[in-house]
């Protein structure tokens, strides 16, 4: 099976109420990592369209130790997948955004996210999508020391059907 055979396998386990498997992996050097990756493959269904949120499975999340530069990296990216139900309707929207927390104190933004968006009308059902998506954002002007990035996820468009979000991953590296 593809990848995409089985994200949609996956879904549909889930939509039928069954448990899916997950897997989380996480990447650093020492006690003071210079760059951290930190990834989770479950598959969490999110449905806050007015604020970024946690999933039932948290992250993923790194902390680094900001140097005196006050740049990093961060890098977030997920498969997002959606769906509708209802004839001639789709519109909706996954993001996958980060906040940081320690020394640096950030909210997770639109603009920093990692986003998906499919409005259409006239189309047969069921009907998905499925897209992996990425965004990288540089910070400047941050204070030196460790900081914590921690993934979190939003909702958009008016279709009732879920908006699920795998192979969810985040990467941070000072700069």
């Amino acid at each position: 099976m593809s990848r995409r055979q089985l994200l949609l396998a996956g879904l549909c386990g889930l939509a039928g109420g069954a448990a899916g498997a997950y897997g989380i992996v996480s990447l650093s050097a020492g006690d003071d990592p210079a760059t951290a990756a930190d990834s989770v493959t479950t598959v969490d269904p999110a449905g806050d369209p007015e604020r970024f949120v946690d999933l039932a499975t948290l992250g993923p999340a790194v902390t680094v130790a900001i140097g005196r530069s006050g740049r990093c990296a961060v890098t977030v990216g997920a498969t997002i997948a959606y769906g509708s139900t209802e004839v001639d309707v789709l519109s909706q929207a996954g993001a996958m955004s980060f906040e940081a927390s320690g020394a640096n104190e950030i909210p997770p933004s639109l603009e920093r996210a990692a986003r998906s968006a499919l409005s259409l009308g006239g189309v047969e059902v069921p009907f998905s999508v499925t897209q992996p998506v990425a965004s990288t954002t540089i910070l400047e002007n941050l204070r030196p020391g460790r900081t914590t990035f921690t993934a979190k996820y939003r909702t958009e468009g008016g279709s009732p059907v879920p908006v699920f979000f795998s192979y969810r991953s985040i990467l941070v590296t000072p700069l």
